[in-house]
């Protein structure tokens, strides 16, 4: 598919970037400069520019001009995220990768034990307990999702707890259309032991129970798409 006006430009700064030619806290072209360097119009570099801006790749100082931000790998996740806006067939894809990931962070999790993000895991627990039964589950799969994004922020690697919460995010929003076959009670169970483990500092079992309650998640998700 052909990349807009406004994409090639953003590719052009990117590249630049990438290439050293403009480093973090480094001011770049004028937008006047970029409509000669690219032979794009004012409106679709100034939207390149913006673009790049929300990224945190750019940063406008007012009266001075536009300075590169740091280009590192979150900025790089950010730019990715609307490439995983995901069908209902990919959940089952993102539930595949959870299943390999997530065990490896309750053991990061708990080799870097805090006890005040185990703390919040608890929290997060009760709420879903208080909320399994109720008609609309949304505040218990926000309260899921959270409980699974401490774990991934508790690893202390900032990349994974960034995936995991764009993963998490696309994974929540099916959870709500598949509450007739996920069962709010079974998560609360399997909550509760990767909890357990995870208070006992028992890496193996916490993994164990972790990949347990995202195999069961997939199942139910996978019947719930055949069913559909």
């Amino acid at each position: 598919m052909r990349k807009s006006a406004s994409d090639q430009v953003v590719e052009y700064i990117q590249s630049r970037i990438r290439e050293g030619i403009w480093t973090r806290g480094m001011k770049i072209s004028t937008e006047t400069q970029l409509q000669q360097e690219t032979g794009f119009g004012k409106a679709t570099v100034r939207e390149a520019v913006e673009k790049l801006v929300a990224m945190g790749i750019l940063k406008k100082r007012q009266g001075d001009g536009t300075y590169v931000e740091e280009y590192d790998a979150g900025s790089l996740l950010n730019q990715l995220k609307p490439e995983l806006i995901l069908n209902q067939h990919d959940i089952i894809t993102i539930l595949e990768f959870r299943e390999i990931v997530e065990p490896a962070c309750v053991r990061m999790f708990i080799d870097n034990y805090n006890q005040e993000n185990v703390d919040k895991l608890s929290e997060l627990l009760e709420v879903m307990r208080e909320h399994q039964y109720d008609r609309n589950n949304a505040v218990f799969y926000e309260a899921d999702r959270d409980f699974h994004l401490t774990i991934a922020q508790g690893t202390g690697n900032t990349i994974l707890a960034r995936v995991m919460e764009i993963l998490n995010e696309e994974n929540t929003k099916y959870h709500y259309t598949a509450s007739r076959t996920i069962g709010a009670k079974s998560g609360v169970v399997e909550h509760e032991r990767v909890l357990q483990s995870i208070q006992q500092k028992d890496a193996e079992l916490g993994s164990l129970f972790m990949k347990r309650h995202i195999q069961r998640s997939r199942r139910d998700m996978q019947k719930y798409m055949e069913e559909a």
